[in-house]
């Protein structure tokens, strides 16, 4: 997943709107999001063209608050996996963090941006 490739219309026979497509995640049992709640990251995989992540750094203004809601996000992948594929969830962060480290080690591929943050 550490090769992101830029995305183009070219790669899939027809593009989906996100808030319609048939993959996203539902959020029809979740918490209840008010006008005070704020999307930080979105994330797609599209197999064989690797990776399509959405940041916005406009609400959390320290990088390091970034660190900790990814602390956080990395401890409920674990427990999803966990209950999902009936794993160990010690064993599932102990292996997402594994591979999490390596990534940021080896810093195998390239990342391409799409469209810069701004504040505006």
């Amino acid at each position: 997943m550490g090769v992101a490739r830029q995305w183009s219309r070219e790669m899939t026979e027809k593009a989906i709107p996100q808030a319609e497509h048939p993959n996203a995640l539902s959020l029809d049992k979740g918490d209840i999001l008010t006008d005070q709640s704020h999307e930080i990251m979105r994330v797609w995989v599209t197999n064989g063209a690797g990776s399509s992540i959405w940041i916005s750094a406009r609400t959390l203004e320290d990088p390091t608050f970034f660190g900790y809601l990814m602390s956080d996000t990395i401890r409920h992948a674990a427990r999803a996996y966990a209950t999902t594929w009936d794993l160990d969830e010690g064993q599932a962060l102990e292996s997402i963090v594994s591979a999490l480290s390596a990534e940021l080690r080896n810093q195998v591929g390239e990342i391409t941006t799409i469209q810069e943050g701004s504040l505006n």
